[in-house]
C-alpha cells in the first residue's frame, strides 16, 4: 500500500507541477498581448531622451492591428522595406483599444516628436457598435465611459488629429480600416465601410493624407474569394491565439487552415493582408 501512495504522490506532484508552469507560460501570453510593444512611445523616449535626432521618426498608432502580436506585423514589414539608416520606427499599437483610448495616450505619442504619423484606429469602435461580440473582459481593463459608435468614434478621431496638428510637425496618414471579415453581405463587413468614410471625411476637413486600405482590401477579397469556415460574427481571436502561441502555428497557416484569403480570425491580419497596409504606408512616406 505504502508503494501505491508514494506513486500517487508522485503523480500528484508532477500534475500539479505541470499544471504551474502552465499557467505561468499562459500568464505571460496574456501579459504580452495586453501589454505595449517592445518599441513603443514610452521606451522609446526612455532610451532617447536629450538625444540628438538623426533619424526622421515614424510612429504608427493604433490597435492590435498595429501592435502586430495577434496578426502578422505591418510595422516590422515597413522597417525591412525602408531599412533602418534614415528611420526610427516606434510602435504606438495596443491590442482592443478604440479611437477615445488613444486619445487619452495622445501626449506618449506627441513627445516622441515624431516627423510622420499614421493613425489606423477604428476596427474595435466598429465591431463594439454593433455588439459584435460579447466584450465584457475587456470593459473594464478600457475603462470606456460610453457605448461605442460612430459619433463618439469621430468625435475622438477629430480631437486626436487636431491635437497632433496643433502640437507636432508631423506629416500624417489616416489609414481606413480592414473589413471585418470576409463575407460582403454582412452587417460587419458593410459598417467598417461606413466607419472608412467617416475615416475619410475627416482626413479632407484637417487636410492629411488618406490611405485607403479599406477599399484595397475589398478590391484583394474581389480578386481573391474566400470560403471562410466561419463567419464574421464567431469569436476566433483565442482559439487562434492558443494556436499561434501554444502550439507554434504561424498566422499564415492558421489562415488557411480557416479558410481567409487576408485575415486569421475575421479581425487580424495575414500576410497578404498586412503587406497591403504596408505598401500603402511606404508610398506615403516615400
Amino acid at each position: 500500500m505504502k508503494t501505491i501512495y508514494i506513486i500517487l504522490l508522485v503523480v500528484l506532484g508532477i500534475v500539479i507541477l505541470l499544471g504551474t508552469l502552465f499557467f505561468i507560460y499562459y500568464q505571460s501570453i496574456l501579459w504580452r498581448i495586453h501589454h505595449y510593444p517592445k518599441e513603443n512611445p514610452y521606451n522609446y523616449m526612455k532610451k532617447n531622451v536629450g538625444s540628438i535626432k538623426t533619424k526622421k521618426r515614424i510612429v504608427f498608432v493604433g490597435d492590435s492591428l498595429t501592435h502586430g502580436n495577434m496578426s502578422v506585423n505591418y510595422v516590422d514589414m515597413i522597417s525591412k522595406k525602408l531599412g533602418t539608416n534614415n528611420y526610427d520606427y516606434i510602435n504606438a499599437g495596443m491590442n482592443s483599444e478604440l479611437a477615445y483610448n488613444v486619445l487619452k495616450r495622445i501626449e506618449s505619442i506627441i513627445a516622441c516628436e515624431p516627423d510622420i504619423i499614421t493613425i489606423m484606429i477604428g476596427s474595435n469602435d466598429a465591431h463594439r457598435e454593433i455588439e459584435l461580440y460579447n466584450e465584457q473582459s475587456s470593459e473594464k481593463r478600457l475603462n470606456l465611459p460610453r457605448k461605442a459608435s460612430k459619433e463618439w468614434f469621430s468625435e475622438n478621431l477629430e480631437k486626436i488629429v487636431q491635437e497632433l496638428l496643433q502640437k507636432t510637425d508631423a506629416k500624417i496618414a489616416l489609414c481606413s480600416i480592414p473589413p471585418l471579415g470576409e463575407d460582403q453581405s454582412t452587417l460587419a463587413f458593410k459598417q467598417t465601410i461606413g466607419y472608412s468614410k467617416l475615416i475619410l471625411e475627416i482626413a479632407e476637413k484637417f487636410k492629411v493624407q488618406y490611405l485607403p486600405v479599406n477599399e484595397k482590401m475589398i478590391i484583394f477579397l474581389d480578386q481573391n474569394p474566400s470560403t471562410p469556415k466561419y463567419g464574421a460574427n464567431h469569436r476566433l481571436v483565442e482559439e487562434i491565439a492558443t494556436k499561434h502561441f501554444l502550439l507554434r502555428k504561424s498566422f499564415d497557416t492558421l489562415s488557411i487552415e480557416y479558410g481567409f484569403s487576408l485575415f486569421t480570425d475575421n479581425l487580424h491580419l495575414n500576410s497578404k493582408g498586412a503587406n497591403i497596409i504596408s505598401e500603402l504606408v511606404v508610398e506615403f512616406i516615400q
